[in-house]
């Protein structure tokens, strides 16, 4: 029998070759968790301090804005043809003051977005038509009203009202159609789950699961909609306003540049909320995506039925109270 001899030479090796303590990934991923810890720092800080510095905020945002449609109302009647560019710009001003004040068109961007797989270009999208068609509504509204059936501010506001009641029911029907998806998601995830019980990397040539994006490919659109068109069914109450004074002093044309600026305004603000709420629920998502258990299904789906039935809650307010979330300029 033969023995293979162990020369002194391969007695000194270690058997087991040890493997450097860092590698330049692990490296990667310390420095990642290090930059994602400071942020998360951060963003706690942020929203401690928008908690408590939130009320001054809001009252500070509305006091600006009487202000502003006070200087506006003074420009307008000034005769002045300087007066031009400054109402136009105090108009861009106001529609970014008016997005920081009482309304309900950033909580249901905010909420949908927080809890659903939706693209931060989608979320500008939603904002970015939302404003137009607020300045749409409110230019037509008061173009109708003004020019052919020559009404007055009185009776425009109790069509303003109105409006405010289809933006509730939109509301509501919104919040049910995210209950409707979370649960949808809910149960093909299970089924799919019960009837695949196959690892990870198998070949078996399909999926396993249907994911968030392929369950929401077809409500995603009618989602959008919804949200566009309960935020745009009730105009600004600012625009309303610009275009009545400017209806006054026979400058409607100027009314109307200014309808759209106030439109761009709320547009930037309401982005810019959209932003932080999409990084925000993308920066959650990064650390619990590594979680595999019935979990990680059920807790989004619940938060996401949560919503639904917060926007319900709103809708039904919108509803029976038309002036709820309306700017208290206008209301």
């Amino acid at each position: 029998m033969n023995i293979n001899k162990i020369t002194p030479l391969e007695a000194s090796q270690p058997i087991f070759q040890q493997k450097p303590l860092s590698t330049p990934l692990a490296q990667a991923k310390v420095s990642m968790s290090k930059s994602m810890l400071v942020i998360a720092v951060v963003l706690a800080l942020v929203v401690v301090a928008l908690w408590f510095l939130w009320p001054v905020i809001l009252l500070n945002s509305i006091h600006l804005q009487k202000e502003s449609l006070d200087y506006l109302t003074e420009q307008f009647y000034s005769g002045d043809s300087k007066a031009d560019f400054i109402i136009l710009g105090v108009c861009f001003l106001y529609g970014i003051l008016h997005s920081l004040g009482p309304g309900h068109g950033k909580v249901v961007v905010s909420t949908y977005l927080a809890t659903n797989e939706t693209r931060l270009k989608a979320g500008i999208f939603i904002t970015m038509c939302s404003a137009v068609v607020q300045a749409l509504v409110a230019v037509g509204l008061v173009s109708t009203f003004v020019f052919v059936f020559h009404q007055t501010m009185r009776k425009l506001n109790t069509t303003v009202s109105e409006l405010a009641t289809y933006s509730g029911v939109l509301v509501a029907l919104l919040g049910i159609q995210l209950i409707y998806s979370a649960v949808k998601y809910l149960y093909a995830s299970s089924k799919a789950n019960q009837h695949h019980k196959h690892g990870d990397n198998c070949a078996c040539g399909h999926k396993h699961s249907a994911n968030a994006a392929e369950l929401n490919t077809i409500s995603k659109p009618k989602e959008y909609l919804m949200i566009i068109l309960s935020i745009g069914l009730r105009p600004c109450s600012g625009a309303i306003l610009v275009l009545f004074f400017a209806n006054l002093t026979h400058l409607y044309w100027l009314g109307v540049i200014g309808a759209f600026l106030m439109a761009i305004g709320t547009a930037i603000t309401t982005s810019s909320i959209a932003f932080l709420t999409v990084t925000g629920r993308k920066f959650i998502q990064y650390y619990t995506k590594s979680t595999r258990s019935s979990i990680s299904v059920v807790l989004p789906t619940l938060v996401k039925c949560l919503a639904g039935l917060f926007l319900i809650v709103l809708g039904v307010l919108l509803i029976v109270i038309p002036s709820y979330g309306m700017s208290p300029i206008f209301s």
